[in-house]
């Protein structure tokens, strides 16, 4: 049974569906706007799993939501180095940089997404986004300062 099975390279022995349980609380905390609590789950589950991309992700999306780009790129980029042939990390690579307004990179990452990963997760995700740039919802308006 997949829920069951060990996650390779974790440092304490971890069963898929406790690891999805913890990402789970941390989303909970995340949609519930309780940043700090989500940090917390998000930065434990990487350490736990430090082999894994799904907690950088996580931590990304955390840094997403509070509407830190940079620091959510970074997150992502550190998911990416350690699932180079996995298209989610670079579609969500490509979302930072859209909404950094780096277009031309974001595009790159997007396209190298769907070509990793056309029918998946992260296919579909940049296939979106793409869609969203050329309707002219992407990337939002500089905020005025």
């Amino acid at each position: 049974m997949a829920e069951t099975s060990e996650i390779s390279g974790s440092l304490v022995p971890l069963a898929r569906r406790e690891a999805m349980i913890l990402l789970e609380a941390g989303y909970l905390w995340l949609d519930m706007g309780q940043f700090d609590k989500a940090r917390e789950v998000f930065a434990g589950a990487a350490v736990l799993m430090p082999r894994s991309e799904v907690p950088q992700l996580a931590l990304g999306s955390l840094e997403f939501a509070q509407g830190r780009h940079d620091k959510a790129l970074q997150a992502y980029r550190a998911a990416q180095r350690l699932a180079p042939n996995s298209g989610l990390p670079r579609a969500h690579v490509g979302e930072a940089l859209l909404f950094m307004g780096k277009v031309p990179e974001a595009l790159k990452e997007l396209k190298a997404a769907m070509d990793l990963d056309a029918d998946g997760d992260g296919g579909r995700l940049a296939r979106a986004l793409i869609d969203a740039k050329e309707a002219g919802a992407l990337p939002p308006p500089a905020a005025k300062k």
